[in-house]
């Protein structure tokens, strides 16, 4: 038995579905079972708790084999980014810590480890450079999970790049941009280069981590690396969209750019992204790139 923190979100409705497809027992924690069993396979048992009820928690994780925590924050205020991402993450490796379980994966982020040269490593060679509030909360959750690594808790952090693609929960993450842009509701983008990859992939690369990944290790999970430009034009080419008009890096949005297109200016004052993923490759990782993705993508959303 596997229990998934965030099951119902972006990417856990991705890792869920895939965890069922391989033939694991699924437990997953929501607020709301109503809402969640729209969301989810039948075969998954749904643990009614909230992100903060240690005991409620452990009672979940209890019995489980692993314990992969996806749920977090992106867009809130700064307080609740915080509150969701770093407290949320104590309590959880509290139940984990509680319950013996033997495997945990914590989903931290690229942001959480790039550094003043755009290199994004699994061994980072400086401090993170991101200050945004999700930036820094993802980076100091991942310090919780190293300090409970060194408690004796067997946990690995994996660190996926900007994800994207085909998701039970429909068109969340990078896909609310790639929507956004070719139906001319953005207004433009940074031309920014950052990583990419597909939500399915990532969700295997999580399923590796468990199953292969060293404890105490970051593993960077990415497709490939490509600028914003080249992404969002490739798919409103596909879906019959607009493209977007992009802005060199440095350049500043405007007060209406939403969460995502925000992302596109805070990486464009730094140099291009490099990746440095050599340790989730060993774990046998094989993403798509942008063009495959992009295509599964736009068939999967069809015309805008």
């Amino acid at each position: 038995m596997l229990l998934v923190t965030g099951g119902t979100g972006y990417l856990g409705t991705v890792l869920v579905d895939l965890l069922i497809r391989r033939g694991h027992e699924v437990r997953a924690t929501v607020r709301d079972v109503e809402r969640a069993r729209r969301l989810v396979p039948a075969e998954v048992t749904l643990v009614e708790t909230d992100l903060f009820d240690v005991d409620g928690l452990t009672r979940a994780a209890t019995g489980c084999s692993g314990v992969l925590h996806l749920a977090g924050a992106v867009g809130s205020c700064p307080t609740e980014t915080r509150r969701l991402n770093v407290e949320g993450t104590r309590t959880v490796l509290a139940a984990a810590t509680a319950a013996g379980v033997p495997r945990f994966v914590h989903t931290s982020s690229s942001a959480a480890v790039i550094d003043a040269t755009g290199l994004v490593a699994e061994q980072p060679l400086g401090p993170p450079a991101f200050t945004d509030p999700y930036s820094t909360s993802k980076a100091a959750a991942e310090q919780l999970v190293l300090a409970a690594v060194a408690n004796g808790l067997p946990a690995v952090i994996v660190n996926p790049v900007g994800i994207y693609g085909p998701s039970p929960l429909g068109p969340h993450s990078y896909n609310a941009l790639l929507l956004a842009a070719a139906r001319n509701e953005e207004k433009a983008v940074v031309d920014a280069e950052i990583g990419w990859v597909l939500a399915e992939d990532a969700a295997a690369g999580h399923l590796l981590a468990l199953e292969r990944g060293e404890p105490g290790r970051r593993y960077v999970l990415c497709g490939e690396v490509a600028s914003f430009g080249r992404v969002l034009h490739e798919f409103a080419d596909r879906v019959d969209g607009r493209r977007v008009p992009t802005l060199p890096p440095g350049s500043t949005l405007g007060p209406d750019a939403g969460t995502f297109a925000r992302r596109s200016e805070v990486y464009g004052r730094f140099p291009p992204v490099r990746i440095e993923d050599s340790g989730a490759r060993a774990l046998g990782f094989r993403p798509r790139g942008v063009a495959d993705g992009i295509a599964l993508t736009a068939a999967w959303t069809g015309p805008v």
